[in-house]
């Protein structure tokens, strides 16, 4: 199994913690690292239950996801794997008031479309890495966290007060793939969409 991290994409991420001058990753040819393994088996079995199940739309196309699990790569890569000293830790503030709030509101208004890391960052705006980390100094939860929280709490409105076939509801609130839509349902809910409106 091979993971390839996109070069200008690394020092994108990196130049955001690090001073990049000095900063080298080390070559590792015979190291064993249980937490890349993991990651690519996590990423390997994305793909196959995508594939097992026929979906076109698999969770692991979506953005956010993309975008945080390769940023993990690079700050485990700058922590584990470079010379350089231990990041600089980002400001503690987190984002200010007001630009949470336009943040914020952003993601209500467009949780039926694929939200990415560098579109809501630009509402800000700050360099998507930059705001990835004051977001969640701000909200305690990732962007994709909060993202899927606030859909699957859309989806539970949409369920108790309107008519709408699942399948639409999963549509108005970012979810391509019914199925997927319907295991994190479950994860947030203990309950799957129909369970929770037939309780209702």
């Amino acid at each position: 199994m091979d993971l390839y991290l996109e070069p200008g994409f690394l020092t994108c991420v990196a130049s955001e913690v690090v001073d990049l001058d000095r900063v080298e990753i080390l070559s590792h040819r015979t190291v064993y690292d249980p937490f890349l393994r993991q990651v690519g088996l996590l990423l390997k079995s994305e793909l196959e239950l995508a594939l097992g199940n026929g979906v076109a739309s698999s969770p692991i196309n979506s953005q956010l996801y993309v975008e945080s699990m390769a940023t993990t790569l690079v700050m485990h890569l700058l922590r584990h794997y470079s010379t350089a000293k231990q990041p600089n830790q980002a400001s503690q503030e987190g984002l200010s008031p007001a630009s949470l709030r336009r943040v914020m509101s952003y993601i209500h208004e467009h949780l039926a479309d694929d939200l990415s890391l560098t579109e809501v960052a630009a509402v800000v705006p700050l360099s998507p890495h930059y705001f990835a980390t004051l977001f969640k100094q701000s909200t305690g939860e990732t962007l994709l966290q909060y993202v899927t929280r606030c859909r699957i709490e859309r989806a539970k409105k949409l369920l108790a007060h309107k008519p709408l076939a699942i399948a639409d509801i999963s549509q108005q609130v970012g979810f391509r793939d019914q199925s997927y839509f319907t295991r994190v349902f479950r994860r947030y809910s203990n309950m799957t969409p129909k369970a929770y409106r037939n309780r209702l």
